[in-house]
Parts: C-alpha cells; sequence; structure tokens
C-alpha cells in the first residue's frame, strides 16, 4: 500500500469522476488541497482508493476484491480503535457495502444517508423579510468566537483551523439584536462542491429562520459556479423537509460505516 503524492491526486479524481453522487464533498476538498488529507492507493494509478482526513473521515472506492488492501483497511480501523480515535467510513456502493461487512463482521454499524442534487438553478426571491431586529451576515473570525455550534473547535475539526476556513470557503449567520442565532456554513468545500451544515438556536427554531440562511448559503454557491451539496441521516426527517423545500431531489442512499 502506498500513499500517493499530491503530485498524483489527478489520478484519483479521474478514477472516481465518473460518480460525482457517491463521492462524499470531503475527498474532493482534499483532491483540490483545500484541507489535509491522505489517500491510501494500491498503485500510482489507483485502482482502489482510500481518501481521508485526519479528523478520522475516510472514504474507500475502486475495485473491491484487492485482498491486500482490505485488510490494510481493517487494520487500519483496528488501530483508530485501539487509540479511541474516530473511524468513520464512506462507502462508495453496495459491492462496497458487501465487502466491508464481511470484512468487519460486528466491529463496525452500517448506516444509511441521503445525497441530495440541487435541482433550483435560479437565484431564490428576496430572503431578507424578517423585522429591523435580525441581520444576515457572512462568517468572519469575530463571528465565529460567537457561534454555539459551529465554532473554532468545529473548523479546526474539519478545515484544520478557522483561518484556513476563511481563506477557503464561506458561511452566513443569522443574527438577532447581536446574538448569533442561525448559522449556515460549508463543513466541506472544494473547487466544485460546498456541502450545506446548518443549525438554528432552539428558542428561534420554527420561525423560518433556517430556509432564510440556506438559501442566502445557496445563492453564494450559484454566484460562484458551485454546486451546493446536502446530505442527512434518512431517518431526520426534519432535514429531509428542508432539504426538499430548499430545491434538492433525487435523493441517492448510500452507506457509512462508524
Amino acid at each position: 500500500m502506498i500513499i500517493l503524492n499530491e503530485t498524483d491526486f489527478d489520478n484519483v479524481i479521474n478514477l472516481i469522476e465518473g460518480n460525482v453522487e457517491t463521492v462524499p464533498t470531503f475527498s474532493y476538498s482534499v483532491l483540490n488541497h483545500y484541507i489535509n488529507g491522505f489517500v491510501y492507493a494500491d498503485s500510482k494509478i489507483p485502482e482502489t482508493v482510500l481518501i481521508g482526513i485526519e479528523s478520522g473521515i475516510y472514504f474507500v472506492t475502486g475495485k473491491e476484491d484487492n485482498q491486500e488492501f482490505n485488510d490494510f483497511l481493517f487494520e487500519l480501523y483496528c488501530q483508530r480503535k485501539s487509540e479511541k480515535l474516530r473511524f468513520t467510513l464512506f462507502s462508495s456502493n453496495e459491492n462496497w457495502d458487501r465487502v466491508i461487512n464481511e470484512r468487519f463482521k460486528d466491529c463496525i454499524k452500517q448506516m444509511s444517508r441521503y445525497s441530495f442534487v440541487y435541482g433550483n438553478k435560479q437565484k431564490t426571491p428576496d430572503k431578507n423579510q424578517f423585522s429591523g431586529d435580525y441581520l444576515i451576515r457572512r462568517l468572519n473570525e469575530e463571528l465565529i468566537t460567537n457561534c454555539s455550534e459551529f465554532n473554532a473547535d468545529y473548523y479546526k475539526e474539519y478545515w484544520g483551523s478557522v483561518s484556513n476556513f476563511m481563506e477557503k470557503s464561506f458561511g452566513f449567520c443569522i443574527l438577532h439584536k447581536g446574538k448569533v442565532v442561525s448559522e449556515c456554513t460549508s463543513i466541506f468545500s472544494s473547487l466544485k462542491f460546498s456541502e450545506i451544515d446548518i443549525t438554528t438556536n432552539e428558542d428561534y427554531r420554527g420561525q423560518g429562520l433556517a430556509s432564510i440562511i440556506a438559501k442566502t448559503f445557496i445563492d453564494h454557491c450559484l454566484e460562484n459556479n458551485i454546486t451546493p451539496r446536502w446530505d442527512c441521516d434518512i431517518i431526520n426527517k426534519s432535514s429531509i423537509k428542508l432539504a426538499e423545500k430548499l430545491g434538492f431531489g433525487n435523493p441517492m442512499k448510500y452507506s457509512i460505516f462508524v
């Protein structure tokens, strides 16, 4: 098994480019050099790859019958677990689901998620239809220090640092009398995609703030030729409902293993 140099990442992009819907955004974040990560492969011109980031999220794709690679994958899992570190594995298809279940047996739990396709290519109507006590602001380092959910620790986990997020990506928040009450940010971004992560303070839910801030985020994506992406667990009915309301559809089911 080898770890590919960044100069070989184009070979990985060639391997995955025909299956965009099943490739998680963080994989493109690594391959496009937005965040630090690594790519394990069976060769420099790979047939099987594992893309990972330091926080312990991985994506496996390519040929499923590479026994040496599959043994390596299991050993990596065992090492992470022995060190009490996170191991979340995104699968690229049902064949990989089967291989993972057979190799890992009862060591790992399979969960189902949806990946939605954004279908509305038009900017949304005016979204600032609330009282003067509310303001929409693009996230900056000062605002992030006042965010309760997507705070500095969040950006360190997924982006390496707040400064890297600020340089490479974007997010928005709603303020009510100076307090951050709703946040919509890029958990991962790449040259072509930006995956939405969204939260609203419990005391402010039910007012449509999530829709407003999400539309702001989506419009920014469209203005910059970026495709917004929405993923969620298949049992998260509120997230599915909001996704559909915002113009996401054609959910594709995939598996993660934890």
